[in-house]
C-alpha cells in the first residue's frame, strides 16, 4: 500500500469512512489515517453492514476501504450489484462454486 494522491483525497476518504461509521457500518480493521508513515497514508479499512445509501458505497473511493455488505437472497444480491453508477469493481464471494456460476450468468 502506497500514499494516496493527494491531501483532498485522503481528507475525502477520513470523511466517507467516518461517516459510514456514524450511520452504524462496522469497522475491523483500520480506519485511520497513518502519519507516522507520512501525511497521505491510510490504513487498509475493512467496513461491513455498510450502508447503501452511504458515499463510501455508491462514489469511487480510490484508496485501501473494502465496504462489505451481506445479503439474504441472491436477488438482493444482484440488485445491490447494480445499483451503482459508478465502480471499476464488484465482488461477491461464496463457498458454493455452483451458486457463484449462477450468479455470474446474470
Amino acid at each position: 500500500m502506497g500514499p494516496l494522491i493527494s491531501e483532498s483525497a485522503i481528507d475525502s476518504m477520513t470523511s466517507k469512512v467516518e461517516a459510514a461509521l456514524q450511520a452504524g457500518a462496522t469497522c475491523h480493521t483500520g480506519g485511520k489515517r497513518l502519519p507516522e508513515l507520512g501525511s497521505q497514508f491510510y490504513a487498509p479499512t475493512i467496513l461491513s453492514n455498510v450502508s447503501l445509501d452511504s458515499d463510501i458505497w455508491k462514489k469511487e473511493t480510490f484508496g485501501p476501504v473494502v465496504a462489505i455488505r451481506s445479503f439474504d437472497a441472491e436477488e438482493e444480491a444482484l440488485q445491490i450489484a447494480n445499483d451503482c453508477s459508478v465502480g471499476l469493481a464488484s465482488y461477491f464471494c461464496t463457498k458454493d462454486l455452483s451458486r457463484a456460476f449462477r450468479f455470474s450468468e446474470r
